[in-house]
Order: structure tokens, then C-alpha cells, then sequence
């Protein structure tokens, strides 16, 4: 696998992960995918106001509807290609990263969640993520 697709291919989990909580970090979330998704990290952050206490209450199984949260899952999924600029999933692109041992988890919230409509792009991720929160809680963890 070159560099950028193996880039990709991690950001794409994270992200899918992201949608799909731990109140821990889970062991395949390394420091060093942590330091590679670090600037856009940092980057949405800063643009929406989100803070680490933000993501750690979302980790904890609550997803407030607070744009501060929202919109930055929507610049991480930005930042990798994942949504398109009206909040629409790459379903596509989405799944082609994600490992085997997820695909019929992956497949059963696409279905059930991806397409939930909202009023704006980060109203959309606050449904979808609920959504998938709600279903497999079990699987959740924000970066």
C-alpha cells in the first residue's frame, strides 16, 4: 500500500470510528495515528470551538447537540474526503477503508443512519452520529 492510501485508509477508520463510543481509546488508535490526524485535529478544533472536555463527554456516551461538537465531526470527515460539501456521506469511500472485520457492522449503520437528513451539514452529523451512537454504542470513539 503506498503512504497516502495507508494515510487515507487509517484517517477513513478513525473517522467511520469516530461515527461508530469507548470511553478509553481503543488499542488500534495508536499515538502515532493520533499524531498523523493531529493538524486537522487541531484545525477543526480551533475552527468550531470544540475542546478535548467536549470530545471526553462524547466519548462518555453523550453526544450534546452543541455545533461546537457537531460541526467538528463534520471538518474530521471534511478533512478526509468523507462527506461532500452538502453533508452527504461517500458511502463508497467510506466503506473501501474499512477493515473486513467491520463490514457488516459498517453496513448495517450505513443503512439505518447514513442518510438521515438534517437542516444544515453539522445538524446531519448530529443525527448520524446519534443514530449510530444509539445503535452500537459499544463501538464509539471520538479523536
Amino acid at each position: 500500500m503506498q503512504p497516502p492510501r495507508v494515510f487515507s485508509a487509517l484517517a477513513a477508520l478513525l473517522t467511520f470510528q469516530a461515527l461508530i463510543v469507548h470511553a478509553k481509546r481503543p488499542e488500534y488508535i495508536t499515538d502515532e495515528i493520533m499524531e498523523m490526524i493531529s493538524n486537522d485535529k487541531n484545525r477543526c478544533m480551533a475552527e468550531y470551538g470544540t475542546t478535548e472536555a467536549l470530545i471526553d463527554q462524547v466519548n462518555d456516551g453523550h453526544i450534546p447537540n452543541d455545533r461546537a461538537i457537531t460541526c467538528y465531526m463534520y471538518c474530521m470527515f471534511e478533512s478526509f474526503s468523507l462527506v461532500d460539501e452538502d453533508g452527504e456521506i461517500e458511502i463508497e469511500m467510506l466503506v473501501g477503508f474499512i477493515p473486513e472485520e467491520f463490514q457488516e457492522i459498517a453496513s448495517e449503520l450505513i443503512e439505518a443512519c447514513a442518510t438521515l437528513p438534517g437542516e444544515d451539514v453539522c445538524d446531519k452529523m448530529y443525527k448520524r452520529s446519534s443514530c449510530v451512537q444509539a445503535k452500537r454504542p459499544d463501538l464509539w470513539f471520538m479523536v
